[in-house]
């Protein structure tokens, strides 16, 4: 029998298949039965074993649980069908989070560093609550104590292992944490976990002076069968592997740099500048005009052109060279992200100023809701878990690349508004910031783009839009930019 799954509000010829509990009951009256732990799925199914006595069910009552995210956030985007793919991607984040953010709400409730980062991105920007980031920060730091200095893979969890490309993408997180929220106290007790991480992997250098893959599962994404990129095996030399690293420290020295530690962050500036130069030399293909992802050029991958974009030390060459590739569509034989690693190509087009490519790659998201689906799977297509967050990442992008609203400097002290909205005609968002609620509203067209833009008390920065620049001040403020014509 076919375990495939179909159309999720179909059930008829169906099969329930799931996990449940057992109760006995005792023959007594008005008794109540409840699970030890709370259960997640689409559908419930009750069934009834009886001896010589009957028995009567009075009333089956469900109870839900999670953690209490207080949504402050609004966001409108003049499209029916993208906005339904939005509220799904909120269902998702909040079906993930508890006490801790899980992977999924149904199978290893695990918080995985992967699907916790981009967790944490959406509820920056749908809540200035940020108790669930801190204590994520926080375990995986704690998880730290072990043979390799690197944070585990998922924790709390009794086993643990390594995924060390993790352990780099908790780098990422912590870095996030700054720019969105701050707290330079908290982050200074981080600070000693992002060094070991990183002074772990510059440890690991081969005769060229190339990350050596380590120990453990070293996933990148589900697009390739085992989850690692071509040179992903222990022992193994990934170029996607040495411009994660590249970007890390570079997040670490800007870390260090505003913790006020600057022989830390001019180290982690050198490693990195000297890291990118042989991963430049080695890894770049003339004739593709793009990075490859081993030492051959047999490979090539959308992952390593983007991490390596936003590692911020790609030469200006190569990285319009990258950018002129990704603008003209993946290549046959690049290999594409899946639907969580696309988060990074979204981030990429962010910063090369293609934003406009987000909608059309949207199709798999917008495909869903006709497929029954009511939260974001793991996976498109042939899926296992039908709620994981990690595929929810196009509502923090809806926010942070469509509308463009992001963080200018650390402590989110400044903001950049730069708008993709690509074939979007109007847009509103109203976005939670610590010191009150930024609101955009936007119209554009063939002439250019107007609107207004309200920030709170103490925040100003900059509106950028077709190689135009206007200043943002607290308050209220219209926004026009017409094409053709340059800024005062």
């Amino acid at each position: 029998q076919s375990h495939e799954k179909g159309h999720r509000a179909v059930i008829a010829g169906g099969s329930f298949i799931g996990m449940g509990d057992a109760f006995i009951a005792d023959g007594g009256s008005e008794r109540q039965f409840a699970p030890l732990w709370w259960r997640a799925g689409r559908y419930a199914q009750l069934t009834v074993l009886t001896s010589d006595s009957p028995l009567t069910i009075n009333r089956l009552t469900l109870r839900p649980t999670g953690f209490p995210l207080a949504v402050a956030s609004h966001l409108s985007l003049a499209d029916p069908p993208l906005e339904r793919v939005m509220a799904l991607c909120e269902r998702t984040l909040r079906n993930c989070m508890h006490e801790t953010y899980m992977d999924c709400p149904y199978y290893e409730q695990l918080m995985y560093i992967g699907d916790t980062r981009i967790q944490c991105l959406l509820t920056y920007v749908l809540s200035a609550d940020d108790r669930l980031p801190r204590k994520a920060l926080q375990l995986f730091d704690a998880s730290r104590l072990n043979y390799t200095r690197l944070p585990l893979g998922a924790h709390p969890s009794q086993q643990g292992g390594i995924i060390a490309p993790f352990a780099l993408w908790w780098v990422g997180m912590v870095h996030d944490f700054a720019m969105w929220r701050g707290d330079p106290a908290f982050i200074r007790t981080l600070l000693p976990g992002v060094r070991a991480v990183l002074q772990r992997f510059v440890g690991e250098q081969d005769a060229t002076g190339l990350i050596i893959s380590p120990p453990g599962w070293n996933f990148y994404d589900q697009a390739w069968g085992d989850g690692m990129p071509p040179g992903g095996k222990v022992g193994g030399v990934s170029a996607t592997l040495n411009w994660h690293v590249i970007l890390a420290l570079h997040e670490m020295a800007t870390l260090e740099s505003w913790a006020g530690e600057p022989e830390f962050a001019h180290w982690a500036q050198r490693q990195a500048q000297e890291l990118a130069e042989r991963a430049t030399t080695i890894f770049w293909d003339a004739s593709r005009q793009l990075l490859a992802d081993d030492r051959d050029h047999q490979a090539f991958s959308e992952h390593t052109q983007c991490l390596a974009v936003l590692g911020n030390h790609l030469p200006p060459a190569q990285q319009t060279a990258i950018a002129a590739q990704l603008a003209a569509g993946p290549a046959p034989d690049l290999q594409p992200a899946s639907g969580y690693f696309t988060h990074y190509v979204f981030e990429t087009y962010q910063r090369l100023g293609l934003g406009a490519l987000m909608l059309p790659r949207l199709a798999p998201w917008l495909a869903l809701a006709d497929q029954g689906f009511t939260t974001c799977p793991e996976s498109f297509g042939s899926t296992r878990s039908d709620c994981h967050a990690w595929n929810a990442h196009p509502l923090y992008h809806a926010y942070a690349t469509m509308v463009g609203i992001r963080p200018a400097a650390l402590a989110f002290a400044e903001i950049a508004i730069t708008p993709q909205l690509g074939a979007l005609p109007a847009t509103e968002a109203v976005l939670a910031h610590p010191h009150g609620a930024i609101t955009v509203r936007l119209a554009s067209d063939a002439t250019g783009l107007t609107g207004t833009v309200t920030l709170p008390p103490g925040l100003s920065g900059t509106f950028h839009h077709a190689t135009q620049t206007q200043l943002l001040h607290p308050g209220l403020q219209e926004i026009t930019i017409l094409y053709g014509h340059q800024s005062a």
